[in-house]
């Protein structure tokens, strides 16, 4: 099953992603599902594959998900992995989607974290009504972006 983002839907993502990797000085930001499909991203293109590095994020977040529930929380909602060059900052935005943001050892995480927090606000509303609609059946699944349980996201003309 399905769930259609318009064209201008995607814009709206797209703009708020360029907006947030301007102030944050992040290096690359990327919005994906629960399963590590990217749907939208900007900045620099992530060093190795990206199909891998979302998965694994997606991964992270499922363990971190169950580890907020083994201690009473009903998940964490953002989580940062801080290495010696190259850190990164996910957070949820509703049920389905993750931001991640990849920000070097020049780049204040404080910063991105406050420019995740309100991107992820707007962001999250947009979703909310997109998820509202009527979901659809896709004959080509290699060309969407996967949600948990099954739910995709894909463009009204296929690509």
């Amino acid at each position: 099953m399905a769930f259609i983002l318009q064209p201008e839907e995607y814009n709206i993502i797209k703009g708020d992603l360029d907006v947030f990797l301007n102030n944050s000085e992040a290096r690359t930001v990327m919005l994906c599902d629960r399963g590590g499909n990217v749907i939208a991203d900007s900045g620099e293109e992530v060093t190795g594959a990206v199909d891998l590095v979302t998965a694994l994020v997606a991964g992270a977040y499922a363990a971190t998900k169950e580890l907020a529930m083994v201690l009473g929380e009903d998940e964490f909602n953002a989580i940062f992995h801080q290495g010696d060059q190259t850190s990164i900052f996910m957070s949820s935005i509703g049920e389905e989607v993750l931001l991640l943001a990849v920000f070097s050892d020049e780049t204040n995480a404080g910063l991105v974290k406050m420019y995740a927090t309100s991107t992820c606000r707007k962001i999250h509303s947009l979703v909310d009504e997109v998820m509202t609609r009527s979901e659809v059946s896709i004959s080509d699944p290699t060309q969407s972006f996967v949600i948990t349980k099954g739910n995709v996201f894909q463009f009204e003309d296929g690509s």
